[in-house]
């Protein structure tokens, strides 16, 4: 086991190691909850369109399944394990580059960033089955990921293993979901393979579409704030 936290340590080390001015602002937006409220409410609007008021149902759905991953991750995990954050460990606090001073809470295993975005990348992947959304959320959900590593909150084993606690509890939601679903929508026919297609189909293309262009334009406006910031502080200089 040993073997396995040096490397670790040594993998977060390179990985953080990638910073510049630009990235240290970039990464401090990206991770913070609050950036990503227009992405929540983009999806919200998909579900009201395309669903009506039983969109409610996939909403509910979605915020239990995010606050069991936030749960379980934050109140199970880490005080189980009592695994220090990079920002905390005693090898690696003084070698690991932190953003703005932030060090995070004492244990980070595993994390809860990325429980949660995989969580919801998995889930909507499987429910509204459309590639171009599928794709961009997971590259947000790695973006995120990566940015505790780079904000120095986390090892990358704390990131993997919280990746795949969100993507076991998203399956594991998506079979409750599909055992209710039936209750609220009509679909015709309600065997798994009918009931899956058509709830992909009740979303259509252009509410999807929408969703993936809030992740890509939320991350143009971070690189715009990113640079006016470096410009500005070069300024202030």
């Amino acid at each position: 086991m040993d073997w396995l936290i040096e490397i670790d340590r040594h993998l977060t080390l390179w990985l953080n190691s990638w910073h510049t001015g630009f990235a240290d602002c970039f990464y401090y937006l990206f991770t913070a909850t609050t950036t990503w409220i227009p992405l929540y409410l983009v999806l919200a609007w998909m579900f009201f369109k395309q669903q009506g008021g039983r969109g409610l149902v996939t909403i509910i759905t979605i915020c239990l399944l995010i606050g069991a991953a936030d749960l379980i991750s934050s109140s199970v995990f880490k005080p189980l394990f009592e695994r220090p954050r990079p920002s905390h460990d005693d090898v690696m606090q003084w070698m690991v580059h932190l953003v703005n001073g932030r060090r995070g809470g004492m244990f980070g295993f595993v994390s809860s960033h990325a429980a949660n975005t995989f969580a919801l990348a998995t889930f909507l992947t499987l429910v509204v089955r459309h590639a171009g959304l599928s794709f961009s959320l997971f590259i947000w959900a790695i973006l995120n990921s990566y940015s505790r590593v780079y904000n120095g909150m986390h090892f990358v084993g704390d990131i993997i293993c919280g990746a795949i606690l969100g993507i076991i509890l998203a399956r594991i939601a998506y079979e409750f979901y599909l055992r209710s679903v039936y209750h609220f929508f009509v679909i015709p026919h309600h065997n798994k393979r009918t009931l899956k297609s058509g709830l992909g189909r009740m979303f259509g293309d252009s509410a999807p579409s929408c969703v993936a262009a809030a992740v890509w334009y939320t991350i143009l406006l971070l690189v715009i704030i990113s640079l006016l910031m470096l410009k500005w502080n070069g300024v202030a200089n």
